[in-house]
Formats: C-alpha cells, sequence, structure tokens
C-alpha cells in the first residue's frame, strides 16, 4: 500500500520521468494532443504525466514509449 503522502525522492522521480517524455514529445515535433491520439490517451492524461500529477501504469507509458518510437526503458534515462 503506497504512502500518503508520498516520500519527496517519489515524486522527484515522477517529475524526472514527466520531463523525459515532454522532452522526446519536443524532440518529435509532436504536441500534447498529437500524442495523446497516438496512444489513445487523453489530452489531458499527457498533460498530467508530463507534470508528474499523475503517477501513471506501465501501461500507459508503453503507449507513449511506441507513439515516441523509443523502448520504455528510454522513458527513464
Amino acid at each position: 500500500m503506497p504512502i500518503d503522502p508520498l516520500p519527496d525522492w517519489v515524486l522527484r522521480e515522477r517529475r524526472r520521468l514527466g520531463d523525459r517524455i515532454r522532452g522526446l514529445r519536443e524532440e518529435r515535433g509532436l504536441s500534447q494532443e498529437r500524442l495523446a491520439e497516438l496512444t489513445g490517451l487523453s489530452r489531458h492524461t499527457v498533460y498530467r504525466i508530463e507534470l508528474a500529477q499523475y503517477g501513471t501504469s506501465i501501461d500507459h507509458l508503453a503507449l507513449i514509449a511506441r507513439a515516441l518510437g523509443v523502448e520504455i526503458v528510454a522513458l527513464f534515462s
């Protein structure tokens, strides 16, 4: 069961992941709306992931990685 509130280090990792997704998306010239279309997620979900407002699932990360043309591990490096 997750700790509430989450420790700062978890939130930092969430922000780092969101920043990485945003960077990859921008490198590819994609808008949040276009990434949402490619993944089947809502634009609001993409927005919340990028801003670290949302603890996303591995399923969402797999969809995002495929839409960005990278292996899922690239989202964490």
